[in-house]
């Protein structure tokens, strides 16, 4: 799970210490689920960053929650039913 997680990385942020690997899904086991969390109303990292990873990681669900910030409004009901919904 990445939440609101900026990307580093062409189009994300720069950084001469952290760079995103190429392919970075195709590094992942192979059926391990991943979700994308990120607040469509995030001031600190925007949805953008969200769209690079679900491109680098194509097997993951990304779910952009309306009206939630960076903290997503200190409402982690959506990512406590994914979680759930995997047991």
């Amino acid at each position: 799970m990445l939440l609101a997680a900026p990307y580093f990385g062409e189009g994300g942020w720069p950084s001469d210490d952290i760079g995103l690997q190429e392919e970075l899904g195709a590094q992942l086991p192979g059926g391990l689920p991943v979700y994308l969390y990120h607040g469509l109303s995030d001031e600190t990292v925007p949805f953008a960053h969200a769209e690079l990873y679900a491109r680098a990681i194509p097997q993951a669900m990304l779910r952009s929650l309306s009206n939630c910030d960076h903290q997503f409004d200190n409402d982690l009901s959506e990512v406590a039913k994914d979680i759930r919904s995997l047991f």
